[in-house]
């Protein structure tokens, strides 16, 4: 396990938005910082939740700590306990010949970060159910229990009352659902759109030419609903037009192919070629 990947590389600053529902998010993640409670961030595919757990981290006590993420799910199988947990050398067939170090050992004094956590099996669910009470847990091979002081949190695209629908154990969401932060699809607040692209132009695309005004006015009204939300205004223009930026007389409509190609498409047809 690679433990120098475990480093939370972002903060509150690094959250680019205006609109009145990102402030309130950043508000409420703030204060989770400051508890040691754990944390379920909801929000679609794309809104940055990992981004805001990455905050969360970097303004708590536990900054010093590691940030360990995990997709969840990835958790499956026979191997899932194993990764959790870590495993004593020669276990089971395949184990290595060291003692293995799992995730609730690899984020000790920092935060474990489960994403997708809808995706959680079953059974590790239990082990992580055990470990939120207890704050022990027992290697795959081992006879006695471990310590370890983390910070869950986890993210989902599945609204709380949803995920007890026969997919996360009821006792396991009252434990976790401490602090809930909820993150608006960019769709609903387009006033952040703005401050997005120009990050992407100037500091991923290098382009230092004038956007005007308008183009602006028109990316915040397009009709567009951003299905990939942050991800998608973030996405490199150049992988849609091949670097590719049109000349044309229309300064509007040529920023507008600059920031946003794909929203220009929807909303024009006679740019769908």
């Amino acid at each position: 396990m690679n433990t120098e990947a475990w480093t939370a590389r972002y903060t509150f600053n690094d959250i680019l938005g205006v609109s009145s529902q990102l402030r309130r998010t950043i508000e409420l993640s703030r204060h989770a910082a400051r508890a040691d409670y754990p944390v379920v961030l909801v929000g679609e595919s794309g809104t940055g939740k990992e981004l805001v757990a990455h905050a969360i981290h970097n303004a708590s006590v536990r900054c010093r700590g590691p940030f360990v993420a995990v997709n969840c799910g990835m958790l499956c199988g026979e191997m899932a306990i194993p990764e959790l947990c870590g495993y004593e050398p020669g276990s089971f067939t395949g184990a290595d010949r060291h003692t293995h170090q799992g995730f609730f050992d690899a984020a000790r004094e920092g935060t474990l970060f489960l994403d997708e956590f809808q995706d959680l099996p079953p059974t590790p669910q239990s082990v992580l159910l055990r470990f939120l009470e207890t704050g022990r847990f027992v290697r795959v091979g081992a006879t006695h229990q471990v310590h370890s002081a983390v910070r869950v949190v986890v993210a989902t695209n599945i609204p709380i009352k949803e995920l007890s629908d026969g997919r996360i154990r009821s006792d396991l969401i009252y434990r976790l659902n401490c602090v809930s932060i909820e993150i608006a699809p960019l769709r609903d607040r387009r006033q952040d759109l703005r401050p997005i692209a120009e990050k992407c132009l100037r500091e991923e695309l290098h382009y230092l030419g004038e956007v005007d005004e308008t183009v602006w006015q028109a990316l915040e009204a397009c009709p567009y609903p951003w299905p990939g939300q942050c991800a998608r205004v973030a996405q490199r223009p150049a992988q849609d037009h091949s670097g590719f930026i049109a000349r044309s007389a229309d300064a509007r409509r040529s920023s507008l192919r600059v920031v946003a190609p794909r929203a220009l498409r929807q909303a024009d047809p006679t740019e769908r070629r």
